[in-house]
């Protein structure tokens, strides 16, 4: 349907992926995993890197461990087996010397006739059974087949993020075909600031991210793009703030905050004191706090948070607290209930899944001051949620919120501003904080409560599952717990094509192969709330030594004694996401593991990030890697749905035209650059699009 369109217009761009020739419902689930959705997500999706096929390797020089592209003759092609794996391969000759290159397809052995001439490009491996470099899976043009892949061949190349059956081959073919046709983008940024930045036009820079004639211009056109998306950015920043109202000071100190602090079953740290200390100085003034609570895994924010919750209790107001999913709030839910069991607090929860009649009491109660803390997820944005005094809001990982989401559920109180901790696992630079999100104070919590263990970290091959697995049975017959992560509750068609692990398959494997002694349970998002409290209770007093689990365990949780943490199909979760369930492991004081088990043909981005895990232990130095790999589009919590998110702007690489996009919008907020009618239409309909694009439901 969209590939016969031969123009690209605005409402081309909103035409959801599956439509593009080639594409279909199937891939349309796999081009989501990595954020692409529409038409215009495709346009804007940054090349990883670019890989310069102009420079073509002899052979003779090819060593293992390098990206390389190389042309040769086919002089050679059979059976063959690698990895304990039916495969096949050919022989490339290029005169300085033959290169064995391995594919498992077997269907797509017919595509490499003996005698043609083709280009090959790929990492080097390591056949270590016949001491020689090989080639596993690379690209590959044959020269002189019509089309794209002609094209593509001596080119500098775009390589895509990619992930499992989407691969960057056909991202690229995707994009190139889209770039053969007319697009008509319009460039909200005015001619006096794109004259003065000396910006190429934005269809250029389109073109030029994904074909560029070199790797230095792919680059500028980012960086051109990264541009125009962050004066879009601080336009609707601009626009959407407001003259801060006066906010309710907590100057009463009673019996809440102290019963909880006597009643904890540790000493806090000197950086929870610290911090407690900064939120009491804020708290107790009529100016709205602003703070953002920094602290690694197991730092203790959510005793500071719940601190301050009932600070705001005690003085005879509501606090909520908001997280990104359900299953965080559910697990939130459990922790302030067990943490604050025998005081006088009323609590709820509040998410989309709540039925009808509970919501209505729970609205109802909201509003009249029944509830002194509300939990919840987005439901707590939606209009009919009203509270009857709201004193503090906690928004727990809120880098996974927009920031104008944050700013709706802060504007609950119509009156009044509530005081607003934001609290993240995920450490942001602190000039990256201060520019993007305003005039917040900053707290940080690095150290980690004392008589903790050391974790170590290993990583496995699925083929070593076994190996894996009974020796976790060992430690777990010598007393030690643990956990077993896996990213999928039941199997599906496209699991089961991949071998991946899902929960009920691997939880009957465990239950097969386990010795006497071994207890296993299961948890998992789909289970009640009461179901979870079940198994956790049964988990920590030893009636299960072996809890298989989704990720519901990321945060939260909290068993001294469980010292092993397995997850499977590591290579399939994000950095931050893995330090996060680290961090379950290494609570008590005897040392702990982490073990991943990846793929056998793990892709080049997992292998990176299980390595940056095993390298790494702090939050603070993953969080920095993380920015280099992925970028803060998603790390920030500003990419929304539709118009107006990050999808090229880099902080390492773009921190320069920060300060300079955002004096550029206060200029034209001050009518201090002088517009024309047509940039002055243009810059209201910036407005209405962002709008649009920042209030999701």
């Amino acid at each position: 349907m969209a590939g016969n369109v031969n123009k690209i217009d605005s409402e081309f761009l909103k035409r959801d992926i599956r439509y593009l020739k080639g594409v279909g419902p199937k891939k349309q689930s796999l081009f989501r995993r990595i954020g692409v959705k529409t038409v215009e997500d495709l346009l804007f999706l940054v090349p990883r890197r670019y890989e310069d096929r102009t420079k073509i390797v002899p052979i003779k020089d090819v060593r293992a461990g390098e990206y390389v592209t190389i042309q040769g003759r086919i002089t050679l092609k059979g059976n063959r087996k690698l990895f304990g794996k039916e495969g096949f391969g050919i022989i490339i000759d290029d005169g300085t010397g033959w290169i064995e290159v391995v594919f498992f397809v077997k269907s797509m052995k017919g595509l490499f006739p003996v005698g043609e001439k083709i280009i090959i490009t790929g990492r080097v491996e390591f056949d270590k059974y016949y001491h020689k470099p090989i080639l596993i899976h690379p690209e590959y043009s044959i020269i002189g087949k019509e089309g794209y892949d002609e094209v593509i061949a001596g080119m500098v190349i775009p390589v895509y993020p990619q992930t499992e059956g989407l691969d960057s081959r056909f991202i690229r073919k995707l994009v190139y075909e889209l770039l053969q046709k007319e697009i008509e983008l319009t460039d909200y940024v005015p001619r006096a600031i794109r004259e003065k930045e000396n910006l190429l036009p934005l269809v250029e820079s389109i073109r030029k991210l994904h074909f560029p004639d070199s790797v230095d211009e792919g680059e500028r056109a980012r960086k051109n793009i990264a541009f125009r998306e962050l004066f879009q950015f601080f336009w609707r920043l601009n626009l959407e703030r407001e003259k801060l109202r006066k906010a309710h000071p907590f100057n009463k100190k009673g019996q809440l905050s102290q019963m909880f602090l006597k009643n904890l079953p540790f000493e806090l740290t000197e950086g929870q004191k610290k911090v407690i200390e900064e939120i009491e100085r804020d708290i107790q003034k009529n100016v709205p706090m602003q703070r953002l609570l920094q602290g690694d895994v197991g730092s203790g924010k959510t005793v500071v948070a719940i601190y301050s919750m009932l600070r705001a209790v005690e003085n005879g107001y509501q606090a909520t607290l908001m997280a990104p999913t359900e299953t965080l709030a559910d697990q939130i839910f459990l922790v302030l209930l067990n943490f604050v069991k025998g005081l006088p607090l009323r609590l709820a929860l509040l998410k989309g899944s709540t039925r009808a009649s509970e919501r209505k009491q729970i609205l109802r109660d909201l509003k009249e001051g029944g509830i002194d803390i509300l939990v919840g997820t987005h439901a707590l944005l939606t209009e009919d949620v009203e509270f009857y005094r709201l004193g503090l809001v906690v928004i727990d990982e809120q880098h996974k919120f927009g920031v104008l989401q944050r700013y709706s559920l802060w504007k609950k109180e119509e009156e009044y501003t509530p005081h607003l901790l934001l609290m993240t696992a995920t450490p942001i630079p602190r000039s990256l904080a201060l520019t993007l999100y305003g005039n917040l104070e900053l707290s940080l919590l690095k150290d980690r409560p004392a008589g903790r263990g050391k974790i170590e970290t290993i990583i496995k091959l699925e083929r070593k599952r076994d190996e894996v697995y009974s020796w976790v049975f060992k430690k777990i017959l010598k007393g030690e717990k643990a956990y077993v992560v896996v990213p999928l509750i039941e199997e599906s068609d496209y699991s089961k094509e991949r071998g991946i692990q899902d929960l009920f398959n691997l939880y009957d494997y465990l239950s097969k192969i386990k010795p006497e002694g071994v207890h296993i349970g299961t948890l998992h998002g789909r289970m009640k709330t009461e179901e979870k409290r079940r198994v956790m209770e049964k988990f920590r007093n030893g009636e299960i030594n072996m809890l298989v689990s989704t990720t519901v365990i990321e945060v939260g949780i909290d068993v001294r004694d469980a010292t092993i943490m397995v997850i499977e199909h590591a290579d399939r979760f994000g950095l931050a996401q893995l330090h996060q369930l680290r961090g379950r492991v290494g609570r008590g004081n005897k040392k702990s593991y982490c073990i991943l088990v990846v793929s056998d043909n793990v892709t080049e981005d997992g292998l990176e990030r299980v390595k940056a895990l095993k390298k790494h232990e702090s939050g603070f130095e993953l969080a920095e890697i993380d920015l280099k790999m992925r970028g803060p589009g998603e790390f920030l919590g500003t990419r929304q749905h539709g118009f107006g998110g990050f999808r090229v702007f880099h902080f390492y690489k773009d921190r320069d035209i920060i300060e300079k996009t955002r004096d550029y919008v206060t200029k034209l907020r001050e009518n201090r650059i002088k517009l024309t009618d047509k940039e002055k239409e243009a810059l209201m309909q910036l407005k209405e699009k962002l709008r649009e694009a920042y209030y999701v439901a």
